[in-house]
């Protein structure tokens, strides 16, 4: 916008005009945007200016095309080269949207490749509607529009239509952002197993109400903060959401003194070097937020975000929406981290102990399980009898000796301190083979309190359910595992059973129209 300005020397009114659009633009208020736009060419028909921005509302309105042709005008009228990249993210956007089959719900719309993604869209939607539920009540704002939402095949395609690089969302682990008036999600088939792409979605969707309440004033720590907070809202209570890999990385980086200054995570915690720098970051800012919500709930957060739209700095609304001064917040803030932080037990709350990098299906080398985003920290490999045992029990797992394998597993599960959820998998799937249900049960549950996002384990683990007739207890694990990884058309299959039992023929229905989409991936083992 400077450049613009600079390049085109403007005439003191017209100048008035362009920073008044590019204002509302700036605080995320398309429709004053759009006003603003039809005064300024309304003055200046003619204008480059009138062309530049309209090419930037339109773009905000996710009108790609027609903004890539606005900009291509404005250079004509002698923008020269300022709009060459809004020019080439409308046009990059254009190109990855162009064809995209469209979902709607009461407050959403959501744009997604035809074919394999469209599946995405039921949940996604349903998710965004119980965020939406929740967090305009919490955050005191409804947007006046209905949001977009497009899914992404690819990081490519994440990193052509964003500011950051494939590297950058693949070391970062970023694989969504909120940006020009969007949710911008990358469709959890492009990963190894998935990743919790629910939870994502619904933060991102955080991320939009608050730059919208806080007129695009709130700074990274405290956008970061509150959207990984409150990303849980769609599926319950605020603050579910950081694992207890995270919660270790925060508590040794608070006593080795080596915390990332607020500061160092702008402009955007997707440009920090790694995976667990992200974790860290992630955890550092939700610890802020929480403590904020311990002293005041959920009207401490909404004010800090009334206070910044207000005009206040990030420290004085921290301060007042504390009761105290930002350095006492930031006093109490470092020896909260050093407590130990009590778990939430519900299998549906709980966030998993052994957190996993986010592995892309292209990088994966021969991989079927990401590995632990914290290798030092991750499970510690049970003695020398126990590996022979697991083993041994691969070996009969293997050959179908399913009361073999059963006794080596149940031996090595014996010999670690917590469960480890590939051998609790195997152990229950050998069990079933023997008709042995309620031994298959108490493995699975074990596995997915220990790690709920192991979509492999919920799928097995509603199955067991299924066959036992806890059809609610089934339908839980159901959504636990398509929260994770959608295109396991086990699941789907699974679904279908239970949505009989229940007698729900639109249930039934949803599943049904998934399992002819999920065919075909062959990811899962």
């Amino acid at each position: 916008m400077i450049a613009l300005l600079l390049a085109l020397a403007l005439a003191a009114p017209m100048r008035a005009l362009a920073e008044k659009v590019e204002a509302h633009l700036e605080a995320w208020d398309v429709a004053g945007a759009a006003k603003a736009l039809d005064e300024l060419v309304h003055a200046h028909p003619g204008s480059a200016e009138a062309a530049y921005f309209r090419g930037r509302v339109l773009f905000e309105q996710g009108k790609y095309d027609e903004a890539a042709k606005a900009f291509a005008e404005a250079q004509e009228r002698g923008a020269g080269s300022a709009p060459e990249n809004d020019a080439r993210l409308a046009r990059a956007a254009a190109e990855e949207t162009k064809g995209n089959e469209v979902f709607e719900s009461a407050h959403f719309v959501l744009r997604t490749r035809p074919g394999k993604d469209t599946l995405l869209a039921p949940y996604a939607l349903e998710a965004l509607e119980k965020a939406y539920a929740g967090l305009t009540k919490d955050l005191g704002i409804e947007p006046p529009q209905k949001v977009r939402v497009e899914i992404y095949d690819s990081a490519r395609s994440l990193a052509r239509v964003s500011p950051l690089t494939i590297d950058q969302i693949k070391n970062s682990g970023t694989i969504a952002l909120c940006k020009y008036s969007r949710l911008m999600v990358t469709s959890p088939k492009a990963l190894l197993r998935g990743y919790p792409w629910l939870d994502t979605v619904s933060h991102e969707f955080v991320h939009y109400l608050v730059t919208q309440k806080g007129r695009n004033t709130v700074p990274i720590w405290l956008q970061e903060g509150l959207a990984k907070f409150l990303e849980t809202r769609w599926r319950g209570a605020p603050g579910m959401a950081v694992d207890d890999m995270s919660i270790s990385l925060l508590q040794d980086a608070a006593k080795k003194d080596k915390l990332i200054p607020f500061a160092k995570m702008h402009p955007s915690i997707a440009m920090l070097p790694t995976q667990e720098q992200a974790a860290l970051a992630f955890a550092e800012v939700e610890a802020a937020i929480r403590l904020l919500y311990q002293r005041g709930g959920q009207a401490a957060l909404t004010e800090l975000v009334s206070a910044m739209a207000s005009g206040m700095t990030d420290e004085q609304a921290v301060a007042q929406a504390y009761g105290k001064g930002f350095e006492e917040f930031e006093a109490d803030w470092r020896a909260e981290l050093r407590k130990p932080r009590a778990k939430a037990v519900s299998q549906k709350a709980v966030r998993p102990s052994v957190a996993k990098k986010l592995v892309f299906k292209e990088d994966a080398k021969g991989r079927a399980e990401p590995p632990p985003l914290d290798a030092a920290a991750a499970e510690a490999p049970p003695d020398q009898e126990g590996k022979r045992a697991a083993r041994l029990g691969e070996i009969f797992y293997a050959r179908r000796r399913w009361a073999a394998a059963v006794k080596e597993y149940a031996r090595a599960r014996q010999r670690v301190a917590r469960e480890v959820p590939l051998i609790a998998r195997r152990y229950a799937f050998a069990q079933i083979q023997l008709g042995r249900f309620p031994e298959a049960e108490e493995a699975l549950r074990s596995a997915v309190e220990r790690d709920p996002d192991d979509e492999a384990a919920q799928a097995l683990y509603a199955r067991v359910l299924l066959k036992r007739g806890a059809l609610d207890r089934a339908r839980v694990a159901l959504d636990n595992g398509i929260a994770v990884d959608p295109f396991d058309p086990d699941l789907h299959a699974t679904y279908v059973e239970v949505a009989k039992g229940l007698k729900d023929p639109a249930l039934e229905e949803r599943e049904r129209k998934a399992i002819a989409l999920a065919a075909g991936d062959a990811h899962h083992e």
